[in-house]
């Protein structure tokens, strides 16, 4: 991968940082060694061997090749000591001090405890995870070649959908907007190979010219092979003959569109040095992922608990709790079992890096890490866990939640809540009437309307925004940051739009309603009340006569 010019400089500065610090962490070695030869003790050694070690890992990754190999073999030398937990006899000790003052020298030399000022921390990169949710951005559909009857009726049933609809006056305004650089969907009537001349070859070249930018659905009164060879070799990315079922349509735009819109990987780095975290940090947010730091290995739970990471990043030496320890306790907990775990070091034993393995880990990186390999190998992992997250998680007609992360899901938003003092709701909304529409218009049916919903609500709320399927065809939304006259306002919206979709089963159509029930935090304090408050809340909107929303806070005035 080509880092960017500003990605070079930052290293670059990071680079310049590290040497500049140098004398100082030369001069904590002094100070830290004085203090080892007077207490002698086993646990001091270790300390001492960790400063060496980490010394030896930002020496090799800031391009200081001769003060790694040095130190590197300083902490083999250590190691020896701890092993055997002997303390050194005198010899031992020279041997130690004569090795640190080659350290010095590599360094390019510091007086003896000199009083160095120590340098101002780096600041740690903002890694941590920022709310990037934003309003639903409106989508636009260009129609070329409809009746206006056909234009009003597919302007409104897409609007439902938060699409809105731009009739094209020809492919010269298509290809202008396409050379502003932006994506284009459209769709067009197969009627334009009859009507207008040198159409098909127009639309290819510019499908050709613009692959990842344009996309093409054309709609048809007829189902012919001829029509389907000529969508085809005119660039078509899909073909639909009316009447169109707008829940097989919409699925269709959603997979074109969304096709290259997957959400950042979020990696989550554990180290204490703060040299090695943001080098590691700029390399992967040059990549596009989110990172998240934790510099004490304590405060992983605490953070594994509130955001799950694609990916852990992790030193295999840091203080008061070792990587390799570290990992052992996190896969005791069955929600972080199959978060990949990449250990970082720069121990080169392989029956070391096979036991770090055997702990728990899932690879084993070596100090200094190209950025290409560190990079690849965190995406692959990263997309290989997402995929399996997503199996695991998701229901499979939906693609939404499942019933029992929905609830975990929404226990962790209470809790982030409760910390940053902002309000939440959980709304719960089911089907009405839908066992009719099951018997009436069959299974397949059922489900095609209960995809349409997911998809109605995936498209009219908040990127970040949580769905669910809570079960059958209720469907759970939590909805962040939005106190309860909002939420009410938001789901009603939906509940409108909703019943407006126009079905198909063999020829006939019919709608949809539902009733949705809300709770609100911090009216309702805890996870399992809000699920029972809102819960209670759907009964009485389907009692008061369905096709309602309804929160928890005024049903005792319908009483």
């Amino acid at each position: 991968m080509e880092l960017s010019e500003e990605v070079k400089r930052q290293l670059a500065a990071l680079s310049d940082d590290f040497t500049h610090q140098l004398p100082f962490r030369i001069q904590e070695l002094q100070k830290a060694l004085l203090t080892l030869r007077e207490t002698a003790d086993i646990q001091g050694m270790k300390n001492f061997r960790l400063m060496v070690h980490k010394l030896a890992g930002s020496a090799a990754t800031f391009g200081h090749e001769n003060l790694s190999l040095e130190a590197k073999e300083f902490e083999a030398y250590l190691e020896g000591f701890i092993e055997n937990a002997n303390a050194p006899a005198r010899s031992e000790w020279e041997k130690i001090e004569r090795y640190l003052e080659q350290l010095k020298t590599d360094a390019g030399g510091v007086d003896d405890l000199e009083e160095l000022q120590a340098p101002e921390e780096i600041a740690e990169p903002l890694t941590t995870e920022q709310d990037v949710r934003s309003q639903y951005n409106p989508k636009s559909i260009y129609l070329y070649g409809f009746s206006i009857d056909l234009v009003v009726e597919l302007s409104k049933q897409l609007g439902f959908y938060g699409y809105t609809v731009k009739v094209l006056p020809g492919l010269e305004e298509l290809e202008k907007a396409l050379e502003s650089g932006s994506s284009q969907l459209i769709f067009v009537h197969t009627r334009q190979f009859e009507v207008a001349e040198g159409f098909a070859k127009q639309l290819s070249r510019l499908k050709k010219g613009y692959t990842k930018e344009l996309y093409v659905v054309f709609i048809s009164e007829e189902d012919t092979f001829d029509l389907r060879l000529g969508s085809v070799r005119a660039g078509g990315d899909a073909f639909y003959v009316l009447p169109l079922d707008i829940g097989q349509l919409m699925d269709k735009i959603e997979s074109l569109v969304n096709r290259e819109k997957e959400n950042p990987y979020h990696v989550l780095i554990v180290d204490d040095d703060q040299e090695q975290v943001a080098y590691y940090a700029l390399l992967l947010q040059q990549a596009g992922m989110i990172t998240s730091v934790a510099s004490d290995p304590m405060k992983v739970l605490s953070v594994l608990v509130e955001s799950k990471p694609d990916l852990i990043l992790m030193d295999i030496y840091m203080p008061g709790c070792s990587g390799t320890e570290l990992t052992r306790l996190l896969r005791q907990h069955d929600a972080f079992i199959t978060i990949p775990i990449i250990f970082l070091t720069f121990e080169s034993s392989k029956e070391r890096q096979l036991s770090a393995i055997r702990q728990g880990g899932d690879d084993f990186l070596t100090k200094p890490i190209k950025a290409e390999n560190l990079i690849s190998v965190v995406s692959l992992r990263a997309q290989r866990n997402r995929n399996l997250r997503y199996f695991m998680e998701r229901d499979s007609l939906t693609g939404l939640l499942n019933h029992s992360n929905l609830k975990e899901q929404l226990q962790r938003e209470v809790m982030r809540c409760s910390r940053t003092s902002l309000p939440l709701s959980f709304a719960m909304i089911d089907a009405d009437h839908f066992k009719k529409v099951n018997d009436t218009y069959g299974h397949l049916t059922g489900d095609r309307v209960l995809k349409s919903l997911s998809r109605i609500l995936q498209d009219r709320l908040r990127r970040t925004d949580i769905l669910g399927r809570y079960g059958g065809e209720e469907f759970g939304v939590i909805l962040l940051n939005t106190d309860a006259e909002k939420a009410v306002g938001i789901m009603d919206e939906i509940r409108s739009n909703f019943s407006r979709v126009i079905h198909h089963a063999e020829h006939q159509e019919f709608s949809v309603t539902f009733s949705c029930g809300i709770a609100s935090f911090p009216a309702v304090k805890n996870a399992s009340k809000l699920n029972e408050a809102s819960d209670e809340a759907l009964y009485a909107a389907k009692e008061s006569g369905r096709n309602r929303v309804l929160h928890y806070d005024k049903i005792s005035k319908l009483a």
